[in-house]
């Protein structure tokens, strides 16, 4: 059951919108179509609430209270108050393009000469270029799923299309960096990623909160992976402690294509991620890995669902966290075996570090399969540091504090194994290794 909106919210959000489309001017018919659908779709749909499975442990009334229109970008980029490490993630090394509360930054950076054919645009010129074609990919691939993802479409600000023709091997990863600035903003960042028939390149989405300020980001991205196409894609979520991130990934894969993504989640009050990956043609391959760091009060939420609908297809789902203080995470994996998808091998697995009595897990593996030559499996562990483990490096000399570190350490980066850019997995390394230090001190958050 859905928290139906009432009639001031419904009045809201219809003036919000009609405001919205008047300040955006004049758009291609197919876009106002899919907008006015959203809308529509959420009015009937309502909030989210803890009725639902995939909402049991995630309460969305602080995000639904909030102002959820989009407002006025930052008139300055506050200097200092956001993760400096995550927002230099690999700079000078790849192409770039920043947002501020969902709109571009003048003067975003490119570290690359132009690659032939490749396309990086802000979104607010790709709707307006009909040669890019993206109205066949842009909301294609959410019907049917939560009011948030909804609300994105509708009001959706700007965000990229990057497009990446067929055959195009892109050597360094593309940057799109979201930052969320102004004390309680509202943003509804958008990405959408045509992978042409095989090429490869690597996609890095940084979602960054400013310090100290109650901001929202409502962000989806869209991914077509044509076939013998091979994606890597990194996501990686920070709001402030008093900050929210709701985040849609909607993946679909032709024949032989391969897409390995990987999310890091670190802080905010409240993180929520879905990923949703269609395996639409034979002898695709995927791999979800994430790695979340919840403490303080923060509640990180991640939802995955991998869909076989055709047969050879090969799935794999990997996630780990580390929860301390009060801090609460939620995993929920589903893979789904379609009649005909023989040959499936879907496998599937949630490892949890719990620092502190107070934290909380909640873990939820599951497969529906409908096929009968398949190999499925899956599991969740949770628990403490081993105490041999411990022991082992107290009595090498090493202190309480070290020892813990260093062992959380250990199984965080265990998680970045398949991160197959060296430099970028070099850097994410240093980070939750700083991270793991603030974490493992007592009475810490990270």
């Amino acid at each position: 059951m859905n928290a139906g909106l009432d009639a001031d919210e419904r009045a809201e959000l219809t003036a919000g919108f009609s405001q919205a489309m008047a300040r955006e001017g004049p758009a291609p018919s197919w876009l106002l179509t899919t907008r006015q659908d959203a809308l529509h779709a959420l009015l009937e749909q309502g909030w989210p609430t803890t009725k639902q499975e995939d909402w049991r442990f995630t309460d969305v009334s602080p995000l639904t209270r909030r102002e959820l229109l989009p407002v006025p970008v930052a008139a300055t980029l506050p200097k200092g108050t956001f993760d400096e490490s995550l927002l230099h993630l690999g700079r000078g090394v790849g192409h770039r393009l920043v947002f501020v509360d969902g709109r571009q930054q003048a003067g975003g950076e490119a570290g690359l000469p132009p690659l032939r054919g490749l396309v990086m645009a802000p979104l607010s010129t790709a709707i307006r270029d009909e040669s890019t074609q993206i109205g066949r990919v842009l909301g294609r691939q959410l019907q049917g799923f939560h009011a948030f993802a909804a609300l994105n479409t509708a009001f959706m600000t700007d965000g990229v299309f990057v497009h990446i023709p067929d055959g195009l091997v892109v050597e360094a990863p593309l940057f799109l960096v979201y930052l969320a600035a102004a004390e309680g903003s509202t943003s509804f960042p958008r990405t959408v990623v045509v992978a042409g028939a095989n090429s490869q390149a690597t996609i890095v989405e940084v979602h960054l909160g400013a310090d100290g300020r109650a901001t929202l980001s409502d962000a989806v991205t869209e991914i077509l992976l044509e076939p013998g196409a091979r994606l890597a894609y990194l996501g990686v979520q920070k709001p402030s402690p008093d900050g929210f991130h709701v985040g849609h990934l909607a993946v679909t894969q032709q024949a032989g294509s391969v897409f390995h993504a990987h999310s890091l989640a670190l802080d905010g009050r409240l993180v929520r991620n879905d990923a949703h990956v269609v395996l639409a043609a034979g002898d695709c391959a995927c791999q979800l890995d994430g790695i979340y760091l919840a403490a303080g009060g923060s509640h990180i939420d991640n939802q995955t669902s991998i869909d076989h609908r055709a047969p050879r297809c090969q799935s794999r789902e990997s996630y780990r966290g580390v929860v301390s203080d009060r801090g609460q995470a939620v995993w929920s994996g589903r893979a789904v075996v379609r009649p005909g998808a023989q040959g499936t091998d879907a496998r599937q697995s949630n490892r949890n570090l719990i620092l502190t009595d107070g934290a909380v897990v909640h873990a939820k593996p599951h497969l529906e399969i409908f096929a009968n030559d398949v190999k499925c499996s899956h599991g969740a562990t949770t628990g403490r540091l081993d105490p041999e483990a411990l022991f082992y490096l107290r009595t090498r000399g090493i202190g309480a504090k070290d020892a813990r570190q260093i062992l959380v350490a250990a199984f965080l980066r265990e998680g970045l194994g398949a991160v197959a850019d060296p430099a970028l997995r070099g850097e994410l390394e240093a980070i939750l290794a700083s991270r793991t230090h603030a974490l493992t001190q007592e009475g810490a958050t990270p």
